[in-house]
């Protein structure tokens, strides 16, 4: 026995130095004296771990677990193997015995949150880092480590507020101060992220990532020329690194330069071929000058640059083929005004000779699109998909219809609200007199860009000096705390109860905006509803506009009851609002 221990001391010094092979040949030789030596047995399977000998590790462990079912070490390094071999139910199975064994064992949470990282089950992982931090407030890894996937779960406060912290503590730490810049750019914090950014420059003049970092912040602000000043500069840093010439290209974009947007967007694309955000913005460049085909082929890259991982469905794949007597299913993503400006092409399909149509859409429009009758099946999610000869996200259709401008459906109204609903907001607004026109000032809050697109109530003011008219509000959700403070101002009608304006009710928008003379609206799913229901609507559009609504028109390919008034200048609205006022008045 003491020879035994006096082997496996030697072969644990080899172990620890890195002589693998050295320690590999004790640990078998006790092995090979006595085959159920556990604490042998455990070592080996360790070294093996460390090699990636990952079916060698695995049996080794199972076999100790066996032999010493309560040592949570053997069970947490048999989860750390089961992950490393990609089998995440045992992987978890085996950190989570470690923790009915020791439920204060520091390394088994960190293992099992970075399983559930791995995952992608940012939320559960947070909890394990932070338990794991919590028993071990000197292990700072952890600390970063929970920051990671806070930002990951979208909790950017409080990752952001770690990396301060931790900032506090290693000054000089480059990547921590990356870290927390790109968190107070999510949080839209883009003055405090310039700052940080130029306080790194300070001390890494030519670091390619800040610059690159620097141009997106200033294109997400609207500031054209300092996003192009260093997007130049990271060009000039490193002209063989594509995202430069990427983010010279969108704030050309935002000149409304196409040609040297797209120019840079093919350089970018030329340097990494498979680059999807360049192709993605190469193709929307495009759509954004009214070639429309030449953009569906890239506009397929989105979903291989948002958060979420490419949603797949079994079956093959529409790709164009004939559909008479076929059925196929597809699906909505991305947001509200997306739905409405495609459906119109799950209809193109029936009317093509599918047999049927099956549409999974957002909970909150499936009442409102159970309406359209060459649309078979509404489907939320948790509904079981019935079986289907071919698969398709909506968005994918106009690609394979080859449609262009002038190809494009546009026999509104797409869908009707229900009759009881049209009568009921018919009876409310026949109290009133002059023309109705529904106002809609702000759109989802996270959507990118948002402060371009929504505007402030208050800016709307001059419309209400209008005569013959009455104001209705169509807002809900978000944009509801602007009314108070001017409800003294002017005629602005909010509808009441019914219309659910808190918790927000496309039917009833619908409902209401098919009893209204005109819509007026920022660039919203407002504005898409109205011009999917056929009702005159006149839509607000950013000097940064969004592809569909192509650049200088006053009117839109999509929707035959739109008018566009475009803002002059970023940020300012009043000029366009006068323009509108001016529009009601001839």
């Amino acid at each position: 026995m003491v020879e035994t221990q006096e082997q496996l001391k030697t072969a644990l010094s080899h172990h620890q130095s890195g002589e693998l092979d050295q320690a590999e040949q004790i640990y078998l030789s006790v092995l090979k004296s006595d085959a159920q030596h556990w604490e042998a047995m455990y070592y080996l399977g360790t070294l093996q771990l460390q090699r990636g000998e990952l079916d060698q590790s695995i049996t080794n462990f199972l076999k100790v677990t066996q032999l010493q079912p309560e040592l949570p070490d053997v069970h947490n390094n048999l989860g750390v193997a089961y992950h490393a071999a990609g089998k995440w139910q045992e992987s978890g199975q085996s950190f989570e015995q470690a923790l009915r064994i020791n439920p204060h064992y520091e390394r088994a949470y960190f293992n099992l949150g970075s399983l559930l990282e791995s995952r992608s089950l940012f939320t559960e992982a947070a909890k394990c880092y932070r338990k794991s931090y919590d028993l071990n407030k000197e292990n700072l890894e952890t600390y970063q480590k929970l920051a990671d996937v806070l930002k990951l779960a979208g909790d950017w406060a409080e990752a952001g507020a770690i990396y301060r912290e931790l900032l506090g503590i290693h000054p000089d730490d480059f990547n921590l101060a990356m870290k927390l810049a790109y968190v107070l750019v999510l949080q839209r914090q883009y003055h405090d992220a310039i700052q940080l950014y130029e306080s790194m420059l300070k001390t890494h003049p030519e670091h390619y990532q800040i610059l690159v970092s620097l141009s997106y912040v200033y294109e997400s602000m609207g500031n054209i020329q300092a996003a192009i000043q260093s997007a130049e500069r990271s060009i000039q840093v490193a002209p063989v690194q594509p995202e430069g010439y990427n983010n010279l290209g969108n704030a050309l974009k935002l000149k409304h330069d196409i040609a040297g947007a797209c120019e840079n967007f093919k350089k970018a694309i030329s340097l990494r071929p498979d680059f999807a955000m360049a192709e993605f913005n190469l193709a929307t460049t495009y759509m954004l000058d009214g070639d429309l085909a030449a953009g569906w082929r890239g506009y397929e890259r989105r979903a291989d640059i948002g958060p979420a991982p490419r949603v797949v469905y079994a079956g093959p794949s529409w790709q164009g083929e004939p559909l008479a007597g076929k059925s196929i299913f597809l699906w909505c993503e991305q947001g509200f005004g997306d739905t409405f400006l495609f459906v119109r092409f799950a209809i193109e399909l029936k009317r093509q000779g599918a047999a049927q149509v099956l549409l999974l859409c957002q909970t909150e429009l499936a009442a409102l699109l159970q309406s359209i009758p060459e649309i078979d099946q509404i489907l939320i999610e948790g509904n079981e998909i019935p079986e289907y000869d071919y698969q398709s996200a909506l968005l994918s259709i106009p690609r394979y219809l080859e449609t262009s401008q002038e190809t494009i459906p546009v026999d509104v109204p797409f869908f009707v609200p229900p009759a009881e609903r049209r009568q009921y907001w018919h009876d409310v607004l026949s109290e009133y007199e002059g023309k109705k026109i529904g106002l809609n000032w702000s759109g989802n809050l996270n959507f990118p860009k948002d402060e371009f697109r929504s505007i402030p109530l208050e800016t709307f003011l001059p419309l209400g000096k209008v005569p013959g008219i009455q104001l209705v509000s169509l807002q809900q959700v978000n944009g509801l705390d602007q009314i108070a403070p001017l409800q003294t101002s002017w005629n602005l009608l909010q509808p009441g109860a019914e219309y659910e304006a808190e918790t927000g009710n496309f039917t009833e928008v619908a409902a209401l905006i098919q009893n209204l003379d005109l819509v007026i609206t920022s660039d919203t799913a407002v504005a898409h509803l109205a011009g999917c229901l056929g009702v005159p609507v006149w839509i607000l559009v950013s000097q940064l506009p969004e592809w569909r609504w192509l650049l200088d028109r006053t009117d839109s390919p999509w929707y035959p009851t739109a008018r566009l008034f475009r803002q002059a200048d970023l940020g300012e609205w009043e000029p366009a609002i006068l323009e509108v006022k001016a529009a009601l008045e001839a």
